[in-house]
This record gives C-alpha cells, structure tokens and sequence, in this order.
C-alpha cells in the first residue's frame, strides 16, 4: 500500500511553536462500555454525575461522544486543571486526559503530535511511542500508519528514542466520528460505576477507619448512601458525632450531598448491658443495629444495608457472629470489606481521603461496655433468648427511630 500523503518539509523543535492551553478534556469509561442494552442508562448516569460534579464550573460543557465523554471550555475564564480534580473523583472515570482537539486531517496530526512531543522532550523526556485509535473506520489513514507517519515526524523533531514497550511518554492520538484529538496527559480516575445506577444503600457509618472506606466502594460500584450512625449521649460526646459528620460529608462529594441519621442508642445499650450475659452484648447490640438500620432503609427506600465489618479482623467477627447479626436485619447486609486485610484497608483510607478524620481519638458506641472476652461462636438462638428478657426491646428500637436527628450534608 502507498504510504498516506503528507507534507514533504521535516518538522523542527525550532520551528513548532508551543501549544498552548489545552482546550479539551477527553473522560474514557471502562466497565460502562462493556454493557449492552441498557448501556444508555449507565451513559445517562455518568453524564448526570458530570455535570453535577462541575456545577460550579460556570465556564466549561460536558458533551458525551461514542466512547467519550468531552469537557470543552466555553470561555477564557475556565480553569481547566481545577475541572479535572473534579472530574477524576466521579465514579465510573477510569482516566481523564487533558488534550488538543485537531482537524481530522493527517497533517493537522503530524504536527500537534510533533509539538507534543517537543514539550515533552524539553520537560526531559527521552523516549515516546504513539499510540494511535481510530473508531471511525471512514477516516482513509489506519492507526499503524497513523503511528508510522505521526512518530516519524515527532522523532524527528525531538530527537527522542521510540521505544514501544515502556516509553517515558504516550503521544495518544484518537480519531472519532466527531472528534479527534491528541495528548500526552493521562491522569486515573476511580473506575467503576457512576453512583445511583445501582440504587440506594444504608450505610453504617461508625467514626472507625473501615465503614467509610465500606461506604466508598459501595459508591463504586454504584451506590448511592444514606448514613446512619449509632450516637450513646453522654458516654459519647459530641466530638465523636461531629467526627461521624466529617466523614459523611467526605462521602456525600461523590453525589452532591449525603443524609446522616443521628441514631440515639444510649437506652439500647444500658438495658442489654442490664440484663443480658456480658459476652452476648457485641451480638446484641449489633441486631439492635441492623433492627434500627432495616426501619430507616425501609423509610428512605434504601435496598439493602452495608457494612464495615471484616472477617478475622477482630475476634467478634467470626462466620457464625456475622450470621447471628445479619439474621435480625430486614435488608441484604452488603459487607464490601470482608476480603480485606486491615493494611489494604488503611491505605486506601488514605487514598481517599478519610484516614486523618478516622483516627481522631474520640471513642464511638461500638467500644462501650464490650467485654474483654466476646462470644465468638454466636448462635440466633443465644442471642434470641436474650432478647426475650427485653420484653420492650421493640418500643426501644422504634423510639431509636423516631428520635433520630436527621443531618442533611450538601456538597
């Protein structure tokens, strides 16, 4: 095949002159574009979170392309590396690039991508490769010979080594129906789903480490969450709530705000800790807090419930335990944290952003009255004979309901 034409003078450093700004910000989607029919509903989703997320970007429009979502600025005002902070948090991106759309045309390619590649080789870059994608099959030049012509030019230009297999910098070039751009820029997003395809989750948010992590990666996988939070006035005092805030406030970023219950659970705990066999308590007040939890799932219309709890992590949180609490919820109880050790735990704590707000030294309910040696072996029928020495263990748990403090957290 003859090679596909385009102009005979070779490009030099000298003579490209800086880009400029770039003047689009290209979103790519993994998992979404996997789906089928209803992959519609998953695009609305995530077009919906976009827009939400830059709200306040005044300056900036969201346009959804084949495989693409695109950010264009509407106006010099726009600050394009602040929309991407913004835009990597939404659930659903795998990454986002800051790119320079171009003509579909192959000389308009040779030479953005020519002058990509001279930034980058003043930056102190000493290798590239490019990496051409053309989904529009009615473009005339195929992306190996779109690599060939364009990779040509830049080593040329830069005097920088091809190397295929671990460049220090990808010159990406993607050819669409209605878009076509390049770029050198890739920065990772979250992945997963956008929040709100799957539907609405409870989740038990302690002040610990590990439920708001839980709370994260339900909101991967689509979830969007109400909070709920066990408060024992006075023996938890209000720095321990407003720790709980914090973190729920952390987690309603992700879709424009959370609801957090403020459950009162002072009269819940004193009577098992009255009444009940000192090493069933961690049991009892945990279906206490699935009974309370279900009720407020059913009146927000949240499916299910979610959790922090591990397996192994402490000795409470055993395979038989975890089967004794579950069985007093009304609701699936999702548990995205079983599986995980507490250093994975921890460092995505960290990544997210909730690790500093967890360790704050105020103590929650879950540490209250706990003996030094819990059952581990809990059986529904233990915990169901201790709960019948609560003859009002019902009233307790629909007065926890009613007198909750609802805490409405705007993004």
């Amino acid at each position: 095949m003859d090679a596909p034409a385009v102009s005979s003078a070779p490009l030099s450093a000298d003579s490209l002159a800086p880009l400029g700004r770039p003047d689009l910000l290209v979103v790519r989607f993994g998992e979404i574009f996997l789906k089928k029919d209803n992959r519609y509903l998953f695009l609305q989703g995530l077009e919906h979170n976009l827009r939400r997320a830059l709200r306040r970007e005044r300056h900036v429009a969201v346009e959804m392309h084949h495989a693409r979502a695109v950010v264009r600025p509407t106006g010099r005002e726009a600050d394009m590396e602040r929309v991407l902070v913004k835009v990597q948090r939404v659930f659903g991106v795998t990454s986002v690039s800051l790119a320079y759309g171009v003509p579909r045309d192959l000389d308009a390619m040779v030479d953005v991508g020519a002058r990509l590649v001279v930034e980058a080789a003043r930056r102190g870059a000493r290798t590239f490769k490019v990496k051409a994608r053309r989904s529009d099959k009615r473009f005339p030049t195929r992306s190996p010979e779109v690599n060939d012509v364009v990779g040509r030019a830049a080593r040329l230009a830069s005097g920088l080594k091809v190397d295929v297999h671990d460049p220090e910098v990808t010159l990406t070039i993607e050819i669409g129906p209605k878009l076509a751009f390049a770029s050198t820029h890739v920065a990772r997003g979250p992945g997963g789903l956008p929040v709100g395809v799957s539907g609405n989750v409870t989740l038990l948010l302690s002040g610990g480490i590990d439920s708001p992590v839980a709370g994260y990666l339900m909101q991967k996988r689509g979830c969007r969450l109400n909070a709920l939070y066990f408060h024992s006035f006075p023996y938890t005092g209000e720095g321990a709530k407003q720790k709980v805030i914090e973190l729920a406030r952390e987690l309603g970023r992700a879709q424009g705000g959370i609801r957090l219950s403020v459950i009162p659970f002072t009269a819940l705990q004193e009577t098992f800790r009255d009444r009940a066999n000192p090493r069933l308590l961690v049991l009892l007040y945990r279906r206490a807090m699935m009974r309370v939890a279900s009720r407020v799932a059913e009146i927000e219309g949240a499916l299910s419930l979610a959790t922090g709890e591990n397996l192994g992590q402490v000795a409470s949180q055993t395979l038989e335990n975890l089967g004794a609490i579950e069985d007093a919820a009304e609701r699936p109880v999702l548990r995205p944290l079983v599986a995980y050790d507490k250093a994975e735990i921890v460092s995505l704590a960290k990544r997210i952003g909730t690790y500093e707000v967890s360790v704050q030294p105020f103590e929650d309910c879950c540490s209250l009255f706990v003996p030094r040696h819990p059952v581990t072996r809990g059986r529904v029928i233990d915990a169901e004979t201790a709960e019948a020495l609560v003859p009002e263990l019902a009233d307790l748990v629909s007065r926890a309901v009613a007198e909750r403090e609802i805490v409405d957290l705007e993004d």
